[in-house]
């Protein structure tokens, strides 16, 4: 039992394990900060749909070529059966109107 007291060499081996699992714990600590910074970034892109934006000014832009197409193949159907058809486009404008309301002396 004496020879046991005087040996250190059991105390360095926990020592450098204690240090592993100290360094192994912070690596796994950022790693899953990097999991969560990486989620919410794409939640974020998810959220603003710029691609979708993109495809509708496409099928905008082309919507009038399309449709004189579209035109031009229904005037040769009903021109097979004797009939004149033409396909108009009519311009639709939205207008937005914002009204404030306010009572009293305070406005």
């Amino acid at each position: 039992m004496e020879n046991l007291k005087g040996d250190e060499r059991g105390q360095m081996i926990l020592l450098f394990a204690f240090v592993v699992v100290i360094v192994i714990l912070t690596l796994s600590y950022v790693y899953a900060q990097n999991i969560i910074a990486g989620v919410e970034s794409s939640r974020a892109m998810l959220a603003f749909p710029k691609e979708e934006i993109r495809n509708l000014q496409f099928i905008q832009q082309n919507y009038k070529d399309n449709l004189s197409e579209v035109n031009l193949q229904i005037q040769t159907l009903c021109a097979k059966n004797g009939w004149v058809c033409y396909i108009g486009l009519n311009k639709i404008e939205f207008k937005s109107v914002e009204v404030d309301y306010c009572e009293g002396d305070e406005c």
